[in-house]
């Protein structure tokens, strides 16, 4: 007999039928008749094709209906197999079960893992996550580190079982309309993943072959590896195997964890190789979740901008078309009252986190003591008792979603921690959090201690390290509960772990610098206003109303929200949204940088390192400390052209932007330039003489500084990376073009002319006033003066670039030749063949169109204090 349907099932979730419907092709009992199919397909021609293309099995013969020899044959073995069905019992015979909402048979002979599960359809939540990882940060393969999140759906088709991945970007909310969800289940797929033989059947159970399934590169870890230009791999089936330690079952969730070889086609990464002990293979462990659905008692929460929390977004298309198409709800754990109409009634389900047990003291300790930031948070929100820390307990698995988890990483170098949740997709439900520590921060966070105070034994290097370990494991729990960062509540007297805090060193009144207060305790006024918010517990008919007082409350008190997408592009433009500031301004924060970099360069010897290890090493303490007001430098240069703003919303009087004023401009701008003078730029001699190539048994590393004077230590090459930075920041295609466009809308307003004049008295004049300056100054600007005109020549060559930045550009390129060769036949050979080389290069720009072959800056380490930026902004 031949079996059809065309299915399109409605789901329905809190009553309205507002989730997909897959259209797939599939087996049942049911012949469907014209009059169902019609009014989908539209024409009789189209139903005939489909009749004929889509439901005619491979064997028969549509133009006759007579089965052929083939057909004939697989009808009577699948007769055969229906009298007598192999039973789960018989199937299973000597294989290992383990319980839990999907059972599971393991099979070691084989090595083939089956599933139990019922003969209709089953639903469940599938995340994906890695157990171990490859120890290398920017490969980007991290324990813990997840997928995607998503519902799938075991449908049997004939004789076997699709896994169905349902398609929650497209939604219908309108209640009883079925045509809406038809129209759009049909236009966008799902996507069918698996095909999982069926082994036998009994008692309205069906076990399943999901060894293919279960093997599968769920991380794309090849295509990770490849993209990170370490080679091809390729998973080895006949080398990877069940973990059985970490495969589990649970009552709401089942547990598969899989040991995936993975093999070098040609020759093995680099990276790779320096980390595993043969880099033509290595074994990582991928996790897969299957977990019930969660019931229908959490209600969603509407996205608000002013307030820092991530969420879902998917289109719903029975919104009215004065509505939005794209509906956002936010990610949040489900946190709920014994009596949900009572605010003074206890919270009867606590989010709980688990504190890895493998990490070491007295980092533990300090990771608990980070941890209970939130229990105060929630706390002083109202919510008492709602956010609970405790230690795993023991033979507790991590990876059970039972529990929110904060764990240990260990790495090859020093990289991001970071947080992240498994949610699910239909609601924005967190259902587990996993904060991931990284355990070379606290390295990271001595060395730059060591570079600003001495690296002899002290309590206080102990105390520095901790309080960073404690905000940065509140910081990552915070994205594991939905929050997103926050990089204006700097500028608000660290108003939130969320924020990227730096350490706060000033110097005291006798001129040394102070760490006493590197780091704060406890959440600040942001966080208590963002779990208020967020996890605020309301009846329905008063939560809207809530809502909007907290954000009210909260705007009164001056508690804004800016992020990622505010802070990190080089065209940023609010100088208060920063990462890794801390001051109410920006030219604030950069002044108490530089004055400590002053005090600590004058200072910086052998004290930095301990005794006994080699003088080489130096290098490492002195990167930090060269680059120490690397940040304070980013966020001044946005006030070059800039724009303060906030997420307004229509009616809450906030206004939207306005541009930085004048005063406000010019004084960071001479900050800036005097940043780059040879005073600052320079590396005094009894630095200099310290700086020794690396020992030997010493390998090089991406935290030192490159060189073209090697094996010397490059000062001018390194004084040309922070210079170029500089000047690269001032002079950025968009900050540029805005310094054009707000002329016209401030007062005294800092136009591009007078940028670029102001950066050459600092550069291409600066010697013009200060007569019998040294060699080394000397060098230095010569070096600050191409920094310049690089910029100027890739700026006037820079299509993306507004027609007026370009011709200003040019403009000052006239003149810095002019100038030049009004000086040509002074000074000594250096200088003069330095401004004949700019002349010989403007020339080239102006007669033929050329830039000239750029010697670039050197490669500055790693920017960021604990790791290198990148596209991921939740880290």
């Amino acid at each position: 007999m031949i079996d059809y349907r065309l299915a399109c099932p409605a789901v329905e979730f809190r009553g309205q039928a507002i989730f997909p419907i897959d259209s797939d092709m599939s087996h049942s009992r049911v012949r469907p008749t014209a009059s169902v199919l019609a009014p989908s397909l539209r024409s009789a021609l189209v139903l005939g094709a489909l009749a004929t293309a889509c439901v005619t099995p491979a064997g028969r013969t549509p133009a006759s209906g007579t089965p052929s020899t083939a057909a004939r044959a697989a009808d009577a073995a699948d007769a055969n197999s229906a009298q007598s069905p192999a039973t789960i019992a018989a199937k299973t015979r000597g294989m290992e079960r383990r319980d839990g909402l999907i059972p599971l048979w393991l099979d070691d002979k084989t090595g083939k893992v089956f599933f139990e599960i019922p003969r209709d359809s089953m639903r469940v939540l599938l995340f994906q996550q890695l157990s171990t990882g490859l120890g290398s940060n920017p490969i980007g393969l991290d324990r813990g580190g997840g997928g995607s999140n998503d519902v799938a759906r075991f449908e049997r088709n004939g004789e076997r079982v699709l896994v169905v991945l349902e398609n929650w970007n497209y939604r219908n909310s309108q209640a009883g309309n079925a045509a809406i969800s038809q129209g759009i289940a049909e236009s966008f797929p799902p996507s069918t993943v698996a095909s999982l033989p069926i082994a036998a059947e009994e008692n309205g159970r069906l076990l399943v072959d999901a060894t293919e399934f279960v093997y599968r590169d769920w991380q794309d870890v090849a295509g990770q590896l490849q993209r990170s230009n370490e080679g091809n791999y390729s998973l080895a089936r006949d080398r990877s195997s069940i973990y059985k330690p970490y495969t589990r079952g649970f009552p709401d969730n089942t547990e598969i964890d899989v040991s995936a070889t993975f093999v070098a086609t040609g020759r093995p990464g680099n990276t790779v190789s320096r980390i595993v002990p043969d880099g033509r293979a290595f074994t990582l462990r991928q996790h897969l979740s299957f977990v019930r659905l969660p019931d229908e008692a959490y209600r969603p929460r509407t996205l608000d901008p002013r307030v820092s929390f991530f969420g879902i977004q998917f289109k719903d298309f029975a919104q009215p078309i004065q509505g939005m198409l794209e509906q956002r709800w936010i990610n949040r754990a489900r946190l709920e009252r014994e009596s949900p109409r009572d605010p003074n009634s206890p919270i009867k389900n606590p989010i709980v986190y688990y504190i890895d047990r493998g990490i070491p003291e007295p980092l533990h300790a300090a990771t608990v003591e980070g941890a209970k930031f939130w229990e105060q948070a929630f706390d002083r929100a109202g919510l008492r008792g709602g956010f609970v820390v405790k230690d795993l307990p023991e033979g507790a698995d991590p990876m059970d979603v039972r529990y929110n988890m904060v764990l240990w990483i260990n790495r090859n170098e020093r990289g991001w921690s970071f947080g992240g949740s498994t949610s699910d997709p239909r609601t924005g439900e967190i259902i587990k959090g996993i904060a991931h520590m990284d355990s070379h921060r606290n390295r990271t966070a001595y060395n730059i201690y060591a570079a600003l105070m001495g690296a002899d034994p002290s309590p206080a290097d102990t105390h520095y390290v901790l309080g960073r370990v404690r905000q940065v494991t509140a910081h990552e729990i915070g994205h594991t509960l939905g929050m997103a960062h926050n990089y204006i509540a700097s500028t608000d007297e660290r108003s939130s772990v969320m924020d990227y805090p730096a350490p706060r060193v000033r110097l005291n009144g006798a001129g040394e610098i102070d760490v006493s207060k590197a780091y704060d305790l406890g959440p600040g006024e942001f966080d208590v206003f963002a779990v208020r918010w967020g996890y605020g517990i309301f009846s329905p008919e008063n939560e809207a109303d809530s809502l909007d007082a907290i954000v009210r409350d909260g705007l009164k008190r001056k508690l804004l929200f800016l992020s990622d997408g505010d802070a990190r592009p080089d065209f940023a433009s609010d100088p208060r949204t920063n990462l890794w500031d801390d001051a109410a301004t920006a030219t604030e924060f950069l002044k108490h940088q530089m004055d400590v970099r002053r005090v600590a360069m004058k200072k910086f010897g052998e004290r930095n390192i301990r005794v006994g290890e080699p003088i080489g090493t130096l290098q490492e303490r002195f990167v930090p400390l060269y680059m120490f007001h690397r940040w304070g430098i980013n966020s001044a240069v946005k006030n070059i052209g800039g724009m303060e703003y906030q997420y307004a919303v229509r009616g809450d009087g906030q206004q939207a932007t306005r541009p930085v004023g004048g005063a406000q401009q010019r004084e960071a701008l001479a900050a800036l330039v005097a940043s780059i003078s040879p005073a600052e730029l320079a590396i005094p001699d009894s630095v200099v003489t310290l700086l020794a190539p690396r020992p030997f048994g010493f390998s090089n590393s991406i935290e030192l500084f490159e060189s073209r004077v090697r094996p010397a230590f490059d000062e001018l090459g390194t004084a040309r990376t922070l210079a170029q930075f500089v000047i690269d920041g001032i002079l950025q295609r968009d900050r540029a073009a805005r310094l054009v466009q707000f002329a016209w809308r401030t007062e005294r307003p800092l136009t591009l002319p007078e940028a670029i004049t102001t950066l050459q008295r600092g550069t291409l004049n600066y010697l013009e006033t200060r007569p019998g300056a040294s060699q080394r100054d000397s060098a230095i600007v010569r070096m600050t003066t191409r920094a310049l005109v690089d910029r100027l020549l890739m700026l006037a060559a820079d299509k993306e670039a507004s027609q007026d930045v370009r011709a200003i550009s040019e403009m000052s390129l006239r003149q810095v030749a002019e100038t030049a060769r009004g000086r040509q036949s002074r000074g000594g050979l250096e200088y003069r063949a330095h401004l004949a080389s700019l002349v010989t290069d403007i020339n080239r720009w102006f007669e033929r169109g050329e830039l000239p072959a750029f010697t670039p800056a050197l490669r500055a380490p790693p920017g960021d204090p604990f790791g290198e930026d990148d596209e991921e902004w939740w880290r």
